[in-house]
């Protein structure tokens, strides 16, 4: 969701809405939901797809645009398995003072990942304006999606046992003993999943204690995020007894032209697995070389190396796995973060079922923010809850204590 300040006009917003979904082709596919592996897509044309206005607040008084889209947005057994919706227009008719009002998008994760929801934001905001103050929108050149699916589906089919991305993904989930799982207990039996719950403790760690702490991990030789790896493993460490932590991480290849602005799905899940064990310098040095190990695995999912090594026991993995999952941004880094904050731009999820515990921690100009969903069970919230407390205790311990140290100074040297 994100605010236009502008009047709302519906033809205007009608038409950038339409000419936004024609022009990135993930919108486009839709599969329908079978057990074949290699399902066959149905693609309208551009020209083929035309936006409807399918509920207004005179026609559904009470129901807030909320309960409307959780309520009717398709499913992905149907082609628009997205929609979009304009808010609070009442502050935006010609007159009023200060006009703004609020754009929705409700999109299934299958069509867009974090990266697109900014780009549609940005896009969104700019085709408006331009189209309201009468000029040509000229976006950056975008490619084809279908063409960036067609190089992974190439580049999955030379894959073989011996390739070294398979290689290392065979390692680390035998060293793992398979994928790996939530230290604590989540109240689950085998395959069992539960009612998502989210968990928000927003600037949990003030921009000082950020700082501090990032100055630390800098001092042990990594960064933000391989050190936020390295405390989430000593946490672990410290309640199982496991030495070795492995974690699955997001991350992206948009480095071919065209891909900056695209929308679509280009993240990929890669492990990240070190010793847990020792201080926070030693920890952080093993996380930072394990992510950069990791990242050669960042354009080979692991769906085909699934395939690939079926009959492989020592690769205890099968299509459905649940595994946990901590992601970290810095969002005052990120490319139109200003305008962002300016338009408040904000990114919502529903509560899925749930088998397993997906972290996110974001850094902002207020600090740092966890986030995290989990299976709705008494046993994964206490789980939870223990595993974000001890993590949010070391941060600000080693923020404390490690920054300027002598230890620390002889660590990064």
């Amino acid at each position: 969701m994100f605010t236009i300040f502008d009047y709302f006009d519906e033809r205007v917003l009608s038409s950038v809405l339409n000419e936004f979904v024609r022009a990135h082709e993930s919108f486009h596919t839709a599969f329908d939901v079978s057990g074949d592996l290699r399902p066959a897509g149905r693609t309208l044309r551009p020209e083929q797809i035309e936006l409807a206005v399918t509920a207004t607040s005179d026609d559904h008084p009470g129901l807030t645009v909320k309960d409307h889209l959780m309520a009717h947005v398709p499913g992905l057994e149907d082609w628009a398995a997205f929609e979009f919706a304009a808010a609070g227009t009442e502050n935006a008719q010609e007159g009023a003072d200060n006009p703004h009002f609020d754009v929705i998008i409700a999109v299934d994760h299958m069509f867009t990942d974090g990266v697109s929801q900014a780009v549609s934001f940005f896009e969104i905001v700019s085709r408006y304006s331009a189209a309201r103050e009468g000029v040509e929108f000229v976006g950056l050149p975008v490619r084809p999606y279908p063409e960036f699916c067609a190089e992974q589906r190439a580049a999955a089919a030379e894959l073989t046992p011996a390739h070294p991305a398979v290689q290392h993904w065979r390692d680390v989930v035998q060293r793992a003993g398979g994928m790996p799982s939530f230290g604590l207990p989540l109240g689950l039996g085998p395959d069992e999943s539960a009612p998502g719950r989210i968990l928000v403790h927003s600037s949990f760690v003030s921009l000082e204690t950020a700082t501090r702490f990032a100055t630390a991990a800098k001092q042990a030789g990594a960064n933000t995020g391989s050190a936020l790896l390295a405390v989430l493993g000593q946490v672990h460490h410290e309640l199982t007894g496991d030495d070795l932590f492995t974690m699955l991480i997001p991350r992206a290849d948009r480095s071919a032209p065209g891909d900056a602005m695209a929308v679509g799905w280009y993240v990929t899940l890669v492990p990240v697995q070190f010793d847990a064990r020792g201080s926070f310098e030693e920890a952080a040095a093993a996380a930072h070389a394990a992510m950069g190990d990791a990242r050669r695995l960042e354009s080979v999912p692991v769906f085909p190396v699934i395939d690939l090594l079926a009959d492989d026991p020592s690769f205890p993995v099968k299509h459905g796995f649940a595994a946990p999952m901590l992601s970290y941004v810095d969002v005052s880094r990120v490319p139109g973060a200003e305008l962002a904050r300016r338009h408040d731009f904000s990114v919502y999820a529903n509560a899925t079922p749930s088998r397993e515990v997906f972290m996110w921690i974001n850094r902002d100009e207020s600090g740092l923010d966890f986030n995290a969903t989990h299976p709705d069970t008494e046993a994964a919230r206490q789980s939870v809850d223990t595993v974000f407390t001890s993590l949010r205790d070391k941060i600000i311990d080693i923020a404390t204590w490690n920054v300027d140290s002598p230890l620390a100074a002889v660590a990064a040297g």
